[in-house]
């Protein structure tokens, strides 16, 4: 199954991909803390993010990245920043993967 140009992932792949996007939008909506000033929040989904980056390297964490950001403000109730939070979150952990991975 070809989801980036180039790249394959098998069914194993894909399902720790989702468990590991679920368990990101879950631990960063237990732990997380409205600030009122900003309209905004303080999460944990960044340290999942670069979890997802030292085992994946790069493509997988795009998509961990960036679906993570996306669920997280839908589910929160900050849809105005969802599909903003898709591309920082997707760019930080390919930065963040790529970073890792080279050695």
């Amino acid at each position: 199954m070809k989801v980036l140009v180039g790249v394959k992932f098998n069914t194993r792949t894909i399902a720790i991909l989702g468990m590991l996007i679920a368990l990101n939008v879950v631990i960063s909506i237990f732990f997380h803390i409205p600030i009122p000033m900003t309209h905004g929040y303080i999460n944990l989904c960044d340290a999942g993010i670069f979890i997802a980056a030292l085992i994946f390297g790069w493509r997988g964490v795009v998509i961990v990245g960036g679906a993570s950001g996306l669920l997280l403000d839908l589910l929160l109730g900050y849809p105005q920043y969802m599909f903003f939070s898709l591309l920082v979150h997707g760019l930080e952990g390919g930065i963040a993967g790529y970073l890792g991975a080279s050695k």
